[in-house]
């Protein structure tokens, strides 16, 4: 792996600790409609797609010689809603909490349910 030169957040992937920059704008363009997509709701072949390209756009920034495929192997269904978060994150983009169930959590209305 080559020297990470694009700060970003530090996720660990199994067996070995990747920093995920944020996308390119030109990435971010071609893939903005298909996240977007992902983050309303959908999963199917097409969202799986979108998580290994949108992982593979960032993380081919700090490790140019990195191939789709090996990223690919390091997604699973365990860790892609957080890797696609920490894409999102690093990018600058409102990544949506996920409950254990793998869900978007309801957003917070800011009110506080103990009593004082």
């Amino acid at each position: 792996m080559s020297t990470v030169n694009i700060p970003g957040i530090s996720y660990p992937f199994p067996g070995k600790p990747l920093v995920i920059p944020p996308l390119s704008l030109g990435d971010l363009e071609q893939l903005l409609d298909r996240i977007n997509a992902i983050v309303a709701g959908g999963m199917d072949r097409g969202s799986i797609a979108t998580v290994i390209d949108a992982t593979h756009a960032a993380l081919r920034r700090n490790y140019p010689d990195m191939l789709r495929e090996e990223v690919a192997g390091l997604l699973d269904l365990r860790n892609m809603r957080d890797v696609l978060n920490a894409v999102m994150s690093a990018s600058g983009m409102e990544a949506q909490p996920v409950n254990e169930q793998g869900e978007v959590a309801a957003p917070s209305t800011g009110a506080n349910s103990t009593l004082t």
